[in-house]
């Protein structure tokens, strides 16, 4: 189902109100909280799709485009949190929800991923991501503890819009969860009390949420305007059928990070499966201690905080992500089982004793430079420009990554050196990750031991430290097969299964004989297996495979157009001047 049918059949006959059944969970609180559900919907929604005021140059066409989307997105939202209040309840074997629905973090979090998921529905280019996180007032950190629930229960969330969702978190937990003024580090002072002083010098802690009022203050939501964003809907049209239609992503910068950066990278459609697979198949922690104050005891047990809980479950995405993308770049660099381990346990310390690595920074700039790294203490002829030019090749890959990379120079103390603000990666490896690493990377050295007894000056000195909370090194998990699958390091070659509407399609006997795929072969007393061989032969071979492979060279035994087209002109019985049936050939899923 498209995204925009499942919009126009599942949501939108919905009722725009919460239903009886979440009525019940929201007059189950120690106080009802149905009217202050509605009004704090109805402010954020305004708020992201603002209407025009009096006093401004808007159509009603505009107006009717932005209502229609609040409606949307207020339906969604009260649909997925009915379902997460039933799945609550079940788990805590209580109707009484207070902790939950009265926590204005959390609303303001499913707000958000509704509205989002209606504007990637209609390819609003004038209200792109993170725009929705600055309307609401919630940070990264916040919307990236209620992503994974949202889609879970969702059932009816069509593939895109889960492939969509899944990237956000991806952008949020690769770099923005770390930027300042993340709520994130308002956790961790809790969680890892050793960090609190560098995160505090550094002024990372998020400012307090603004109020609904303020937020309806600075929108003008009480008069429909929106000052800053005037022009929001100026190049909206009319559909065919009647229908308001929102602009189009016309520019490829403003596309999902789903896209492929070039033509030479994998042509894998859900390269989000792996970290989705990793994902544990224990029931998440509750959503009330995910939402709850970070000092407050766990209602899970355990004896640890909310904030330890949230910071452990926000590394232990950290760490799965991190490894669906060292494993990307050990197939790139072609490079052995044993430095994939390497890196990934180099990657575990660093995030666990080594954690202001991490601040103001991307987590690809820590795995490059952990590549690096284990590849000097091994002794491989890897060079950084191997690495860089490998990971240029990475679906997420972006410049600004090994080009820009954050440095707080005060923090260094070595002989008064200063410097810009941000280096180039290479830099940040010689300066930076190296002198707070080398205890780590010394511990993988060949004869290297993998538990000191007693610490170095180096890591004594060290403000991170070793946090009691800290996760343990693991062994890097097992990744699902991902479809279409590299099959070759060397060549861009890719298999896939096939599809089942492909496969009703070729077992047809209307249509069977018009195709022709690779393996089923038409010469007379040849195996099919024959063709897969002489595909193996030539990826294998001595000889390096430059371009694209020869399907109409007769020699090695491949299928051809013209050969399949013959095949059916003789089979057919045709006479000799009746033209051959025209072939039709499958087109590549774009």
């Amino acid at each position: 189902m498209t995204t925009a049918k499942w919009l126009r059949t599942v949501i939108a006959p919905l009722p725009s109100k919460p239903s009886v059944d979440l009525e019940r969970f929201l007059s189950s609180c120690d106080r009802d909280v149905t009217a202050d559900v509605t009004r704090r919907a109805q402010i954020i929604l305004e708020a992201i799709f603002p209407s025009s005021g009096p006093g401004q140059n808007a159509s009603l066409m505009d107006n009717m485009w932005a209502q229609h989307r609040r409606m949307e997105a207020m339906k969604l939202y009260f649909r997925v949190l009915q379902a997460m209040c039933t799945a609550e309840s079940q788990i805590l074997h209580a109707n009484n929800l207070t902790s939950l629905l009265t926590n204005e973090r959390f609303h303001r979090c499913m707000l958000a991923c509704s509205a989002e998921l209606v504007l990637a529905t209609h390819k609003t280019v004038t209200m792109l991501f993170p725009t929705v996180l600055e309307r609401t007032g919630i940070t990264a950190f916040d919307l990236s503890k209620v992503i994974e629930s949202f889609i879970r229960h969702e059932e009816s969330l069509p593939r895109e819009l889960r492939r969509h969702l899944n990237s956000l978190e991806e952008r949020l937990l690769e770099s923005m969860v770390w930027e300042k003024g993340s709520s994130m580090y308002n956790s961790l002072i809790v969680a890892r009390s050793t960090l609190s002083t560098e995160i505090s010098r550094l002024g990372l802690l998020a400012e307090p949420m603004p109020s609904l009022d303020a937020i309806a203050m600075h929108f003008d939501v009480s008069c429909g305007a929106s000052p800053p964003m005037q022009s929001l809907l100026k190049n909206e049209k009319q559909g065919q059928n009647g229908d308001i239609c929102s602009p189009k992503r016309l520019c490829t910068e403003y596309r999902s990070v789903l896209v492929e950066r070039n033509s030479f990278t994998s042509p894998v459609k859900d390269r989000f499966l792996a970290l989705n697979n990793l994902k544990p198949k224990i029931p998440p922690p509750f959503l009330q201690s995910a939402f709850a104050s970070p000092t407050r005891p766990n209602p899970g047990g355990g004896g640890e905080t909310c904030a330890e809980t949230a910071v452990n479950v926000f590394f232990s995405k950290i760490v799965k992500l991190a490894a669906v993308r060292i494993n990307g770049m050990v197939e790139r660099l072609q490079l052995s089982q044993q430095i994939r381990e390497s890196v990934y346990c180099l990657f575990q310390k660093i995030l666990g004793q080594r954690t202001t690595l991490f601040f103001n920074r991307h987590i690809d700039q820590i795995i490059l430079c952990c590549f690096y790294g284990v590849a000097k203490i091994s002794q491989l002829n890897l060079t950084f420009k191997e690495i860089i030019s490998n990971y240029r090749k990475q679906p997420q890959c972006k410049p600004q990554v090994f080009r820009s990379v954050y440095v707080d120079w005060t923090a260094q103390r070595r002989n008064g050196k200063n410097g810009p603000d941000h280096i180039d990666i290479i830099t940040f490896y010689n300066e930076i990750f190296v002198p707070a690493v080398k205890p780590l990377l010394v511990e993988l050295a060949p004869g290297g031991s993998t538990q000191t007894t007693s610490q170095s000056p180096e890591t004594k000195n060290n403000i991170d430290g070793s946090c009691p909370a800290s996760p343990k090194p693991s062994p890097f998990p097992s990744l699902p097969d991902m479809s279409p699958k590299k099959v070759s390091a060397a060549h861009n070659v890719y298999v896939s299964p096939l599809r089942s509407s492909k496969m009703d399609a070729l077992i047809s006997h209307s249509s069977k004989s018009y195709y022709a795929c690779v393996g089923e072969s038409t010469h007379a007393y040849q195996s099919p297996s024959k063709d897969l061989t002489a595909i193996n032969n030539r990826l294998n071979g001595s000889r390096k495979l430059r371009g694209t492979l020869n399907f109409d060279d007769v020699d090695v035994g491949l299928v051809t157009d013209s050969m399949v087209a013959k095949s059916l002109y003789v089979q057919n019985g045709s006479c000799s001047s009746s033209p051959p049936m025209p072939v039709k050939s499958e087109q590549p899923d774009s």
